[in-house]
């Protein structure tokens, strides 16, 4: 009886399937959308942890661990848990959660029916989405990234004695109102961001990095695309493809009324034809972004570019070979050069890097100073996302 009450139990824990976790690896469910996780043990939860990334058994894992989670508590409190209008409902975190004392504990909270167990799913969630952020903002050579990509914009920014802003200089000179440079995206930015986006994926962030230029007319917007390119600002070759949304002007109908006003005699002109130019509505629509509002319009595209910086594995080798010259014999400081130069680096790291322009008339960017354009209520949206896919059913019935 004990052997086949054995068998039994093997049987069970052998199809004990996780449905919720399965959905992970069948159908490519974010883990910040599964409802549970499925944890038995305090070793099971820090073997999980270990595979992660943090193991807490050293020490400066431990503490870099600790760092999501506190950060992870503060965000929950001070910016998904407040309603974000007196429509929405806000909610108060629990205080055992603040009294946490081993990071295992979260995990199996979350692997076990209780009160706390939506609310440690919440908190995992979002110390996932700081994890993950954390790892796309370590870059030693991110100072310089900046400026290889914001200074090629820079050096064409061109200003007259009436303080005009134009794109250039000379006869093929575009006007602008307003140029922004973006040289990092806000910690909460990049961290409501990935709250929201569907893959939660840091590497997936393209705009840490932007260029939004704002031009007098769509005309002159389609004349700065064309500056860029023509000057290699950004190179059509590196335009990532599925990036790119263009709801501000239809190409198709700007290049027939331009072809038509072109031909010798013609009397028409844009500003004539100019409804005909606007994009179809239904095309916007199809490339729209959910937060974004449907009356705002651009031109946007993510574009990789080329990064070069001295490789530092490079240098301190060098620095280290000229050591070595002055500091032993000849025949020794050879056979150590030989064994270093056996794996010599190069000298130059080359690595691509995404950045997002954005081009847009000035009509549309006052769009996004106020109403249902602006960017408060843009982010408006991002947040209510964002609060529902970490809340869940903590925020209760819609008020």
């Amino acid at each position: 009886m004990q052997h086949t009450a054995m068998i039994q139990s093997w049987g069970r824990s052998r199809y004990d399937f996780s449905w919720e976790t399965l959905r992970s690896f069948l159908d490519g469910v974010s883990p910040i959308d599964l409802d549970r996780l499925a944890l038995q043990s305090r070793d099971e939860a820090y073997q999980f942890l270990v595979q992660y990334g943090y193991d807490l058994a050293t020490p400066s894992e431990h503490h870099d661990a600790w760092l999501v989670f506190r950060e992870a508590l503060e965000y929950l409190e001070r910016v998904i848990c407040p309603a974000a209008t007196p429509l929405d409902r806000a909610v108060s975190m629990p205080e055992e959660l603040h009294q946490i004392a081993d990071l295992t504990e979260v995990l199996l909270l979350a692997s076990h029916q209780s009160p706390l167990q939506p609310w440690a799913c919440a908190l995992l969630r979002v110390m996932h989405t700081i994890s993950h952020a954390n790892h796309a903002v370590r870059s030693p050579f991110y100072t310089e990234i900046q400026r290889q990509i914001l200074e090629r914009y820079r050096q064409h920014i061109q200003q007259d004695s009436k303080g005009k802003l134009h794109l250039g200089s000379g006869l093929l000179a575009v006007p602008l109102d307003d140029i922004q440079l973006r040289e990092e995206k806000s910690r909460d930015s990049l961290i409501l961001k990935l709250l929201h986006k569907p893959d939660n994926v840091a590497q997936g962030v393209f705009d840490r990095i932007g260029v939004k230029l704002v031009t007098p007319s769509k005309v002159d917007a389609l004349l700065v695309l064309k500056y860029i390119r023509r000057n290699h600002l950004a190179i059509f070759a590196n335009i990532m493809p599925g990036r790119s949304r263009n709801t501000l002007i239809d190409l198709e109908r700007f290049r027939e009324v331009y072809e038509s006003i072109s031909k010798p005699g013609s009397q028409g002109n844009f500003k004539s034809n100019w409804t005909a130019l606007q994009h179809p509505s239904e095309v916007q629509e199809a490339h729209q972004n959910p937060h974004s509002s449907r009356a705002f319009r651009s031109i946007q595209f993510t574009c990789r570019q080329l990064i070069r910086v001295p490789n530092p594995q490079y240098t301190a080798l060098a620095e280290l070979r000229a050591q070595l010259k002055q500091r032993l014999p000849g025949d020794e400081v050879n056979q150590l050069l030989a064994r270093l130069e056996a794996d010599n680096p190069e000298p130059v790291l080359r690595f691509f890097f995404p950045y997002e322009v954005q081009i847009l008339d000035q009509e549309n960017h006052q769009r996004t100073q106020t109403g249902e354009s602006s960017h408060a209520n843009y982010r408006l949206r991002q947040l209510r996302t964002a609060r529902r896919r970490v809340l869940g059913g903590l925020l209760g019935d819609p008020l």
